[in-house]
């Protein structure tokens, strides 16, 4: 399983934590982008559960991975 977040989200989602150990990437928001690669997907076989804001509810989400796993037909 692979967890994707788009940049405006994962900013989003930073800020509203409110952790101490974000602190210097949201100082340097664009800097710290630039040494992530946000559209990097493993090599092997996975399943993108997508986190950005506009996706579907991750509970969905789960559902559908966990029925696809057991290998049940989704509704």
């Amino acid at each position: 399983m692979w967890v994707y977040c788009d940049p405006d989200t994962m900013n989003l989602y930073l800020r509203r934590r409110g952790a101490a150990r974000d602190a210097a990437k949201l100082a340097d928001w664009a800097g710290y982008l630039d040494c992530i690669d946000t559209e990097f997907r493993p090599l092997v076989e996975h399943t993108v559960i997508n986190n950005c804001a506009s996706a579907r509810p991750l509970q969905d989400q789960a559902e559908a991975l966990v029925k696809s796993l057991i290998g049940l037909e989704l509704d």
